[in-house]
């Protein structure tokens, strides 16, 4: 989820700067041992898109910021633009995972406390089962990475995954 340049790259215009770099190398190392097909959603924006009009100098369709992180992009099976924080919104996710005979998901990435959170969140309501890897999961915000884990655990029935078990 989200394994950007606006986030992975000092560049990034919402960077995690060490932070992000940590969560980088934690999902190479992790993404280059995984064997089962990797899905890598992007977030997209319009530069005047008005549903994230208070956050809106990331992830611009147009620029660098929008392109997967070049450490990761060679572990991706599968690439899906999403334009809101549930990657099913206006999306062909749900067929894509019909297709796959998908039935358990893991999710990894940025940012947990909305990306990861209600595309969890939508995963279940569709009968998905969900593992979040919450050492490779991370916010720009760590109070909101852990209410986000704590809801997925407790109110939404995702399972939570130290990344060895």
């Amino acid at each position: 989820m989200n394994p950007q340049n606006s986030f992975l790259s000092p560049q990034g215009s919402v960077s995690l700067k060490e932070q992000g770099d940590v969560l980088r190398i934690r999902l190479r190392d992790y993404l280059s041992k995984f064997p089962r097909k990797k899905l890598f959603l992007q977030e997209k924006h319009a530069p005047d898109d008005a549903f994230f009009s208070s956050d809106r100098t990331h992830s611009i369709a147009t620029t660098d910021d929008y392109s997967v992180h070049p450490d990761l992009k060679k572990y991706a099976d599968f690439f899906y633009d999403k334009t809101r924080y549930n990657a099913f919104y206006e999306s062909p996710l749900e067929g894509f995972l019909r297709q796959q005979k998908v039935k358990d998901i893991g999710l990894v990435g940025l940012e947990t406390h909305t990306s990861i959170l209600f595309t969890a969140e939508e995963l279940r309501n569709r009968g998905y089962q969900v593992t979040v890897v919450e050492p490779l999961c991370m916010s720009r915000d760590e109070s909101l990475h852990g209410f986000a884990i704590t809801v997925m655990c407790h109110s939404l029935g995702v399972r939570i995954s130290n990344g060895q078990n």
